[in-house]
This record gives C-alpha cells, structure tokens and sequence, in this order.
C-alpha cells in the first residue's frame, strides 16, 4: 500500500484550500532550470567514496529523483540533512526547522512503532505545487501529506500553524511513513494511531484536541455514532479524525501502548475483525460501544 494521507491543518493550525497550476516560477527560464537541478543534485551527493557509508543514501537518491520529476520548482531551493530526513524546499530557514522537526518526530516513531526508515520531505512555494508534487493525494485542507517515503508540505497552511502543531503534523506524516504496508488498514485506524502518536507529546488535553467534537456533543449535534469511515472524513473531517484520534487513544488507555501497535499491525496482515479479536478479545460493535462511551466522559470533562 502507498499511503496517501495527511492531517488537517487544524487544532492547533487552520484550514487551507489549494488549486493546481504550472509549477515553474514566473521567468524561469530552460538553462536556468537545469541549472539549478544540477546544483541540487550536487547538494544531495553525499559524501566521497572514501567516507563511510552513508545512512540518508537511499533517501538522498530520491530527493534527487524528486528534483529531477519537476525542476522548475526548486529555484532558490536548499537542501537540510537530519538524522531521519532530508529536506528540499525553500526558504531556507524553514526547510531547517523541517529537518530538525523531523528528527525529533523520527524519535517519538522511532519509540512508538519500533522503527523509521526516514523520509523526503518536500517543501515547495506554492499550495499549487504542493497539489502537483503530492498527486495523486490530494492536499486541500492539509498542512502536509505522506505518499510513500515522500512528505509533501502545503506552505501556506503549515506556516500557520504553532509551534506544537507543525511538531505534531510532521509527526503524524512520519507515522504514515513508517506504517506503510501492502494491506490497507481501516481509515480510523490509520489516521487514528498516526494522530495519537502525532499527539502523543504535546501536552493538549483532550477537549483542545477534539475541539469540534466536544462542541457537537455539548450541544447535542449527532457525534460518536460509528468509527469513522471515508465518507465521514470527506463530509466532516475535523470530526472524522479527532473521532478516530480518541479510538486509538481508548484502545491505550485500556489495553496499553504496546496492544494498540500490535493491532496496527495485524491490519496489515489480515481483516480488521480478525485482528481486532486477535489482539484486544473484542468486536467491532464491542469496540464502538466501548470507544463511544469512553469518548463521550473524556469529552465532557473540564
């Protein structure tokens, strides 16, 4: 399976639409285009066939392939290395911040999952070349998207959000990352278990978090029917994944971290229920139950 998902850019962050147009920048001419691919390609060489082994190799040669899909984006580009990604965009003070931010999210997988073989993260201009970079995901709403070992940032979206939020986002895609598999699990589940981990350190309680949520079940607005499946994350997806987040965050506190991987990853391997028997002793409609009355107590606290 290639992962094709992200995370709405919301609590703490916004929502963001985006377009599709040409990628090149305005005046960018063939010579200067290749130019500037050749450069880049420099910039991602690595290092000397006498220096040792480089662990980011595999990654560098997609950063490469990447510039190479569409050079005319990447005018004015630089290049970050960290210890679980490499990073290729503009400007330059944010793709160092992105590579810094990915190394911490690296450790939080890292711990969680077991293990991350580390990503490309691209970080163009515009909304539009984000669309065209990420395709055939789609980004309009989102602050970034994973397809395959590759995280796409929609710029305008991510500026805006906090510290916390860009941490948690970078966090959430390098879970899509490392979960990757040939099976494709429930959406709740993978958009679930990459928010709880994406969430897993940032000291937002839980009515910060699902904020929409608490709001529709303080007033009594149908919520916490079923786990959210595709149509509720394409109607309502603000709901849809603080819905799945609480889920996954159920599953924890009542089985432990470690039960909750394991269902994950027995997704991978074989139907939802099985798994869910397998693994935790329940149903789905054991676990909706459970999960919809435990989120409406952590929903109504103060």
């Amino acid at each position: 399976m290639t992962v094709t998902s992200g995370v709405p850019a919301c609590a703490p962050g916004v929502r963001a639409g985006a377009g599709r147009s040409r990628p090149g920048p305005a005046g960018a001419t063939p010579r200067r285009i290749a130019a500037v691919a050749v450069a880049l390609a420099a910039l991602l060489a690595g290092p000397a066939a006498a220096a040792p082994p480089d662990p980011l190799r595999a990654l560098r040669l997609d950063a490469r392939a990447a510039v190479r899909e569409h050079p005319g984006m990447w005018t004015g580009a630089s290049v970050a290395r960290g210890e679980r990604a490499v990073v290729v965009g503009s400007p330059r003070p944010l793709v160092a911040e992105i590579a810094a931010l990915a190394g911490r999210a690296g450790s939080t997988v890292t711990r969680v999952w077991g293990g991350l073989g580390g990503a490309v993260v691209l970080v163009p201009r515009t909304e539009e070349q984000a669309a065209v970079l990420a395709a055939p995901a789609k980004v309009d709403g989102l602050a970034a998207v994973a397809t395959g070992d590759r995280v796409t940032v929609q710029p305008a979206a991510f500026a805006r959000l906090s510290a916390t939020g860009r941490l948690v986002v970078m966090t959430h895609e390098l879970t899509h990352v490392a979960t990757a598999g040939r099976r494709t699990v429930p959406m709740w589940l993978m958009e679930g278990f990459a928010d709880y981990v994406g969430y897993l350190d940032s000291g937002l309680p839980v009515r910060t978090v699902a904020a929409e949520l608490a709001a529709d079940v303080a007033a009594g607005r149908a919520a916490l029917g079923g786990l959210p499946g595709p149509a509720d994350f394409a109607a309502r997806p603000a709901q849809a994944y603080e819905e799945a987040w609480l889920a996954c965050r159920y599953i924890a506190a009542r089985f432990g971290e470690p039960r909750l991987v394991a269902l994950y990853r027995a997704a991978l391997r074989e139907e939802i229920g099985a798994a869910l028997r397998e693994e935790l002793g329940l149903t789905a409609g054991d676990l909706t139950r459970a999960w919809r009355s435990w989120s409406r107590e952590q929903l109504a606290r103060t």
